[in-house]
């Protein structure tokens, strides 16, 4: 039964009021504002019939007052008045009362009034509740949803395998002690999980050395802030969630990156962050060194007070530090095996991005530190028009091979050979990658006799590092040479470098040719040629299995599906399969790359001739499946994993997969 409290100065009007509602409601009957405020103190209601016109505490002071209780602040106020006022009435309904009942009192309208009154708050009620919990699911899919995103990114980092995780946490407990409220401090959490999501556009091979970095490789490595930044730019749902990407690595004297912001420009969250990310840094045992000593790590952190740290944020950190405060749940979030569709929807978008943001901003390729493509075709194309010059079209020999046998780490590690030796020889030279394994190099104004010598040196000096490195033993270099003239185009020029390069691969490869030595190149017949490339495409095994492709390439690949999908209605299916190591604390690096290897080789045989695959990070792989439907998927995983575990039987990995249906109307 509902509870209903009656307030009014008139016995006579209480007694009346009690007639006529008595039998549908539990009544408490008060005489003055006063005794209603010490009854609600203590007691809930679910609604209070308030006199207006009363001496002492009128109902417009009683109300404001009933307002300020915390146990009825929200409890709906009907007035009972004789006061026809209507400025009274409108002061009233402002202060939030429900409605007017009216002097004398008609007992049908009375109830009537109520009834509707409680039929509305219960309404009301259960439509708060409704839109509460929908608000949790949703905060819940977010959070799933970046915690997906968390997970990838460290699987793409071998080394710091739970970080972003911990780094949130360590930063709520600073936001905490410094006294933010709930939601800012949830909110922090989401920034801090995303920090480091710039790396998905780092190289495996950068991110993942063991060694010192050269400067080039760091440059690369800083640039994960500016990636981070922009992938996170245009997502409204997290406020300010691209600030912590971006200025985590600024530090308070002015002397970080990638701006250069110094003490309090640099954003709250970022220099929160920026102290858990180092204190995490330290206190985490990686694969490479054991965790440093606590008396070590607190040193290192008062170092960095005021110069890499703000002071006071500092000071807050290190009294949760040394008072045993710091104290998070190593497990971390729960995490769900497969994604979820917005998590699905999201890892497509944030690829797309990627590549976007590589098309828009990036003038270097990340590995070699040489102009890519675009920007290399582009400065190339606009030199043939001043002056002669020579265009070297350069491929790094048995990439392929490498890969396969070595690893990708070794493949990545040849091509930044290339590209080192090529820096060698830059004075005056436009050098660019242009593929996975293909080079230009562009001089003007030079003759044959000096080119060469360039080109002889430029050969002999990477067989000089491949002399003194196991990991280049199946590494040359193949070039083909093409003289230019300012009627030429950029396209023409490209395609008789070509021809040059292709005499040089049907040769034999390891070694150079000029385009005008060719005897009848000019007018040799493409039908024989074509015959003879796939004949030669053949005996390398080039055809067998499905096609595996670098990354970046496999970004145009999934652009140009993309658009097959939404033309023919194809069915395609993006398939991720992660090689999770089960013991991360002992991690043999090895082992995980043998694993990687088994997988590919695995995938190529597993997949048809149509299917696409690349390996995506350090314990993952991306196949696109080519009209494929739902159904099949399992089919192919099941085959895939089946063949896997028949060569690789050390169970030192746990294999999980995820999809993503590409199919735009689903």
């Amino acid at each position: 039964m509902k509870h209903i409290l009656v307030v009014d100065d008139s016995t006579t009007n209480l007694k009346f009021v009690e007639s006529i509602l008595k039998d549908k409601y539990k009544l408490v009957l008060a005489k003055s504002g006063e005794r209603a405020l010490r009854y609600l103190e203590k007691n809930t209601v679910d609604m209070v019939l308030l006199d207006l016109m009363m001496p002492e505490m009128d109902g417009f002071e009683t109300f404001e007052r009933i307002k300020q209780l915390e146990l009825n602040k929200n409890t709906p106020v009907v007035y009972l008045t004789a006061d026809v006022d209507v400025e009274s009435e409108i002061k009233g309904l402002k202060m939030g009362a429900k409605d007017f009942i009216r002097k004398p009192f008609v007992p049908e309208v009375m109830l009537k009034r109520i009834s509707h009154i409680m039929q509305l708050e219960e309404l009301m009620h259960h439509l708060e509740e409704k839109v509460e919990e929908k608000a949790k699911q949703i905060e819940q899919i977010s959070f799933e949803t970046i915690a997906t995103i968390a997970s990838m990114i460290e699987a793409k980092d071998s080394y710091t395998k739970g970080h972003s995780v911990r780094v949130a946490e360590y930063s709520a407990l600073l936001a905490k002690e410094l006294g933010w409220d709930s939601k800012s401090i949830q909110n922090l959490k989401y920034i801090a999980l995303l920090h480091d999501i710039g790396k998905v556009g780092i190289p495996d091979s950068v991110l993942n050395k063991p060694g010192k970095l050269t400067e080039i490789e760091f440059d690369v490595i800083k640039s994960h802030t500016t990636i981070g930044g922009d992938i996170l730019k245009d997502i409204e749902t997290i406020p300010d969630v691209a600030l912590g990407a971006k200025y985590h690595h600024e530090r308070y004297d002015g002397k970080g990156y990638p701006c250069g912001l110094a003490g309090e420009d640099i954003p709250v969250l970022a220099r929160i962050i920026c102290i858990a990310d180092a204190y995490d840094a330290m206190s985490s045992k990686r694969v490479y060194r054991d965790s440093l000593p606590f008396e070590v790590i607190c040193e290192q952190l008062k170092l960095g007070r005021g110069t890499q740290f703000d002071p006071l944020l500092l000071d807050e950190f290190l009294k949760l530090l040394t008072e045993g405060r710091l104290v998070i749940n190593s497990g971390g979030p729960k995490q769900e095996k497969t994604l979820s569709t917005e998590s699905s929807v999201l890892l497509n978008q944030i690829m797309k991005n990627i590549e976007e943001g590589n098309q828009k901003n990036d003038k270097y390729d990340f590995l070699t530190g040489l102009l890519n493509r675009k920007n290399g075709e582009s400065a190339i194309a606009e030199a043939i028009k001043k002056d002669k010059g020579c265009l070297a079209f350069i491929d790094l020999d048995n990439l392929k091979k490498t890969n396969d046998v070595m690893g990708h780490l070794a493949g990545d590690y040849a091509l930044k050979c290339v590209g080192e030796v090529l820096s060698q020889y830059s004075e005056n030279a436009i050098i660019a990658r242009i593929g996975g394994d293909e080079f230009l190099y562009y001089v003007n104004g030079v003759d044959e006799n000096i080119v060469t010598g360039l080109i002889e040196e430029i050969i002999d000096a990477f067989e000089k590092k491949k002399e003194q490195d196991k990991y280049l033993s199946f590494s040359s270099l193949s070039i083909g040479v093409c003289f230019t003239n300012t009627s030429d185009t950029y396209a023409e020029v490209l395609q008789k470098a070509d021809k040059a390069l292709y005499h040089v691969k049907q040769s034999g490869k390891a070694g150079y040719y000029f385009f005008t030595y060719i005897e009848g190149i000019n007018n040799h017949k493409n039908s024989v040629d074509l015959e003879k490339l796939a004949n030669s495409l053949r005996m390398s095994g080039a055809y067998s299995g499905s096609l595996s492709v670098e990354y970046r390439e496999f970004t145009k690949i999934y652009d140009f599906v993309q658009n097959l999908v939404k033309r023919f209605d194809y069915n395609m299916q993006l398939i991720m399969i992660t090689l999770e190591p089960k013991d991360y604390e002992n991690i043999d690096i090895d082992e995980q790359e043998y694993a990687m290897n088994c997988m590919e080789k695995t995938i190529q045989a597993s997949l048809r001739n149509v299917d696409v695959c690349t390996r995506f990070s350090g314990e993952q792989f991306l196949v696109v499946l080519f009209n494929a439907k739902k159904e099949d998927v399992t089919l192919i995983t099941n085959r895939i994993f089946d063949n896997f575990n028949k060569i690789y039987n050390n169970k030192a990995v746990d294999v999980s997969y995820d999809i993503a249906n590409l199919l735009k109307s689903e």
